[in-house]
């Protein structure tokens, strides 16, 4: 363990130099940390696969998304690249992704060109002969339009993203179809395989952005693309969307017209709006930003400088986090384990618990005044059911400024890929 926790930190700080990140105390503080829980937690040999992975996507010049779900909340994973978004530059909270007291492995999943998980797989076993792959099968469901494959007469569905990658050669429940080897998954919940289950999930998006750049050069790789162009913006505001992605609904025309984004923070925060229940506060998230300094004046300043990316709303569940701990005195762990409660609570006996412990909190802890601490609780926990997580919004938001670039600057190459059948092709 000690041979392979060496190796991970040694990838950690090699990926920090590649990406130039100023070891400060504070980033040192943080690396350190989560690699000592991944340490303790036994995941070390997850990651370093992951990092494997990384290294054969990056070897192919693979366009990826900037991060899945909440595996941007870790440094160790901007650091090995698997994300490409600072977590302490954007607040975002490692035990959103790992709660030092879980047992199961966390959830990594990356984004790449359509047609190119076997590839990767391949050629990751080429590299790294010490692993065994296997495509999962399962029962078919109802109204799936999964790839079906065969072993003894019985057709099963093909996981549209998800591997198993382990170090031992699996000798029950696997078969040969069409040449690759498949496991077959009876009870994905409590199949102890699954925790050496990879999600490598394809999106046909990237094909279309990756064929543009492609074209054009280099010099306008998405990477490589400003996040801050002002007239991108303004496009968001003026133009048809269509083939942009995350945002291409006619109905955010109106939408865009009145919030009027002006960083890639802004698109975040309207497509974590874009869901049944929290789309119909985007005419409050409206109003809180026209009116945010004149009308949030919290006693204690750090309350509005938390909410302040957001206009006084509650959008992320980082957000709850971060109040949860700045202001009412709980740890983020803590603060985690009852986010975790609450959203699965349906008769609301957590949230009621929670309320009592977060005004306390911010009575021993904040220099709010009674009715302000009644306010913010108010806030948080009626709005926390609503909550999307910036780690994932975020990193699409930037997919769909790339897309909104490309429309705004290269309209030809643009429509060419969106319109056309034409597909990236490495190889």
């Amino acid at each position: 363990m000690t041979d392979k926790h060496n190796l991970l930190k040694k990838l950690v700080y090699s990926g920090a130099r590649d990406k130039n990140l100023i070891i400060s105390d504070m980033v040192l503080d943080r690396i350190s940390y989560e690699l000592a829980v991944i340490k303790k937690l036994s995941f070390t040999d997850y990651f370093i696969l992951f990092s494997r992975i990384i290294e054969i996507c990056n070897g192919l010049n693979l366009l990826r998304s900037y991060g899945r779900n909440s595996a941007a909340n870790s440094i160790v994973n901007y650091c090995l690249d698997i994300t490409k978004i600072n977590p302490i530059d954007e607040n975002l909270i490692f035990e959103r992704f790992i709660n030092p007291k879980q047992k199961h492995l966390p959830d990594i999943d990356i984004d790449i060109p359509m047609g190119y998980q076997k590839s990767i797989i391949e050629l990751l076993k080429q590299k790294y002969p010490e692993y065994y792959s296997y495509y999962i099968a399962f029962s078919p469901q109802i109204n799936s339009d999964y790839i079906d494959v065969f072993y003894k007469n019985t057709a099963y569905k093909k996981h549209p993203c998800g591997i198993i990658i382990t170090t031992k050669k699996l000798i029950n429940s696997t078969f040969l179809h069409e040449e690759q080897e498949f496991y077959i998954a009876t009870d994905g919940l409590n199949d102890p395989i699954f925790e050496n289950k990879f999600d490598i999930l394809e999106l046909d998006y990237l094909n279309k952005l990756q064929l543009i750049a492609n074209e054009i050069g280099d010099k306008y790789h998405p990477y490589k693309l400003p996040l801050n162009d002002k007239q991108v913006f303004n496009y968001f505001t003026t133009e048809n969307l269509d083939d942009v992605f995350q945002f291409s609904a006619p109905s955010l025309k109106h939408i865009f017209a009145q919030f009027k984004p002006s960083s890639i923070q802004d698109l975040s925060i309207i497509n974590s709006m874009l869901r049944p229940d929290p789309i119909d506060y985007i005419q409050t998230i409206l109003d809180f930003k026209l009116n945010y300094n004149e009308r949030f004046h919290w006693s204690d300043v750090r309350v509005s400088e938390i909410l302040k990316e957001t206009y006084g709303f509650l959008i992320y569940q980082e957000t709850f986090l971060n109040l949860s701990r700045e202001i009412a005195g709980l740890g983020f762990s803590e603060a985690e384990g009852w986010r975790r409660k609450i959203m699965k609570d349906k008769t609301k006996t957590e949230s009621i618990a929670f309320k009592s412990l977060f005004v306390n909190g911010c009575r021993e802890n904040s220099s709010l005044k009674e009715d302000e601490i009644t306010s913010l609780t108010n806030l948080v926990t009626d709005s926390l059911p609503m909550a999307f997580q910036k780690a994932h919004s975020l990193p699409y938001s930037i997919i769909g400024y790339w897309g909104c670039y490309y429309k705004l600057y290269f309209r030809k190459q643009f429509d060419h890929a969106f319109k056309s059948n034409n597909k990236f092709q490495l190889f």
